[in-house]
């Protein structure tokens, strides 16, 4: 009895112990958030921003359909986009303002 409750304890800590080590480093939540069409289809290019605003590498970049959501990340919880609010029409892109993405907000897009 004495020895099954010792082989019982140590299974108890080698999975307490493994769990501990899957857990992620980084909270997943930071920095992320969700882009949401709201009003029409729309084709996004989205890039980082830096601490003091400036434009960094692009992110990401794809259609968003009516309704539905694209999750981002972003190195400094906050980003710069571009859209095209007729996707299937070739035209320029227009610039939307800069915002803040941090704790899976959802940032509604025109």
């Amino acid at each position: 009895m004495k020895r099954i409750r010792q082989l019982v304890s140590i299974i108890f800590l080698a999975g307490v112990i493994a769990g501990c080590a899957a857990a992620p480093d980084v909270d997943t939540r930071e920095g992320a958030c969700l882009l949401k069409a709201a009003h029409s289809d729309v084709y996004l290019k989205v890039f980082d921003l830096d601490r003091n605003g400036n434009m960094g590498p692009l992110i990401w970049q794809g259609r968003i359909n009516q309704g539905q959501t694209a999750r981002i990340k972003t190195s400094q919880a906050y980003f710069r986009y571009f859209f095209n609010s007729e996707p299937d029409v070739d035209r320029p892109f227009s610039s939307g303002p800069d915002k803040a993405c941090d704790d899976l907000d959802v940032v509604v897009i025109p």
